[in-house]
């Protein structure tokens, strides 16, 4: 475990860090070095989301929220006639019927904040891959992102993140458009200045791995 631990850590190394030799891909192998928690906590960059969303809002970016335990939870972000928009939502379930996602709040979006949104999630997607370790079974919770613009379809997730890694500050920033939402835009300046930072540090971040500088 030990072996496999190290080489997912060295994925989300900072920069100068040398990637590990390449072998093939062996599933015996990987099955039994399965990985801890804390080791899938700290890839630096999403993975695939292989399960159908079956979104009717035709969203230019998301984010859901899919806990072990409790009902998902989300948010969308559109453009209509009016200009941007965030919407949120959560799922609910009446006695005898499917759940369903119920509209919970939407408030306007300056183009900017809709920009800076875009901006983030397109990069951080354009940078999914599936890990070479197994790791089934694990309790937590999945965030999952989706990005529909600018000629891009993308949709990706990631597990209880940690550390100081992009799918730790993509789930920060877009826990940020949440609360903004459901606080009916209470403070666009401060979302302005959170989304901004997070654009700096996935960038700088993304510059420094590939030994480009800060």
């Amino acid at each position: 475990m030990f072996i496999r631990v190290a080489c997912l850590l060295t994925l989300s190394a900072p920069v100068a860090a040398q990637s590990p030799p390449w072998t093939p891909y062996n599933e015996g192998l990987e099955r039994q070095h399965q990985v801890s928690g804390e080791a899938r906590a700290q890839l630096d960059h999403l993975t695939p989301f292989d399960l159908p969303q079956n979104e009717t809002r035709d969203c230019l970016a998301s984010f859901r929220i899919l806990p072990s335990f409790t009902p998902p939870e989300g948010w969308c972000l559109l453009l209509t006639k009016n200009g941007y928009r965030v919407e949120t939502w959560k799922t609910t379930q009446t006695s005898g019927n499917a759940p369903s996602e119920m509209a919970e709040a939407s408030v306007p979006l300056d183009k900017g904040t809709a920009d800076l949104i875009q901006e983030i999630w397109i990069n951080v997607l354009l940078d999914t891959h599936y890990p070479r370790a197994y790791s089934g079974g694990l309790d937590g919770t999945y965030y999952s992102f989706q990005s529909r613009s600018h000629g891009l379809d993308m949709r990706a997730q990631t597990w209880s993140p940690s550390g100081e890694r992009p799918p730790a500050w993509l789930v920060s920033a877009a826990s940020e458009v949440m609360v903004y939402a459901r606080s009916q835009g209470a403070d666009p300046e401060r979302l302005r200045t959170d989304l901004a930072k997070c654009k700096e540090r996935v960038f700088s971040y993304y510059r420094s791995r590939v030994g480009g500088g800060a």
